[in-house]
């Protein structure tokens, strides 16, 4: 009788481990992008203003098509958006932060300088900020790494500015994987205690 208990009871586990894997799976869509800013590449022609039934440039290769999808992701944070960024000044981008602010998103900013108008601006409105001083001064906080909602991450070798945007380049990718996100959390909340 303690047999059969034991095999149902593995056999009810096994269903329930199984079953809920299939609800995760079900309701987690794995989200993932990974761009590519190819330097001075000119504009598509959605970006041009030119109305044509071909483009000679596809938009996957426009720095402002790419820049849009950052952008959006950005503009669905619902609670908190975390940057760690090295420099910050690229108009666009800061103005999607300063949105998300606006809207009630808690926003926090690590930095490894706030020498730039734009990222004063960002304090002058509430958003909270942690600059690398003091003792870590003589090494570069050189992280560029943004999460949402600590579901996803956007991270990448571009700094947030209109040289890297424009005339870098440059890789980001951006994902919802959990095991990726994670460590960027955490990362993020040691800087943030130790940029204090």
């Amino acid at each position: 009788m303690t047999t059969i208990r034991l095999l149902g009871s593995c056999t009810i586990a096994c269903c329930s481990a199984a079953f809920t894997t299939l609800l995760y799976n079900y309701f987690h869509q794995e989200e993932t992008e990974v761009l590519f800013f190819y330097g001075t590449l000119p504009l598509c022609n959605l970006h041009r203003n030119i109305t044509t039934i071909t483009t000679t440039i596809q938009n996957n290769e426009c720095f402002q098509c790419k820049l849009s999808i950052i952008i959006g992701w950005l503009n669905k944070s619902k609670k908190t958006l975390d940057i760690c960024m090295y420099m910050l000044n690229h108009e666009l981008l800061s103005n999607a932060i300063i949105d998300a602010h606006k809207r009630g998103v808690s926003v926090r900013l690590i930095l490894n300088e706030d020498n730039l108008q734009t990222t004063w601006k960002m304090g002058n409105i509430g958003i909270l900020k942690r600059v690398n001083k003091g003792k870590h001064n003589e090494n570069l906080m050189h992280h560029k790494f943004i999460i949402i909602d600590n579901k996803k991450v956007i991270l990448g070798s571009m700094n947030w500015t209109k040289v890297s945007v424009r005339a870098n380049w440059e890789n980001v990718f951006i994902t919802n994987n959990c095991e990726l996100v994670n460590p960027f959390r955490q990362e993020f909340q040691r800087l943030w205690k130790q940029f204090n």
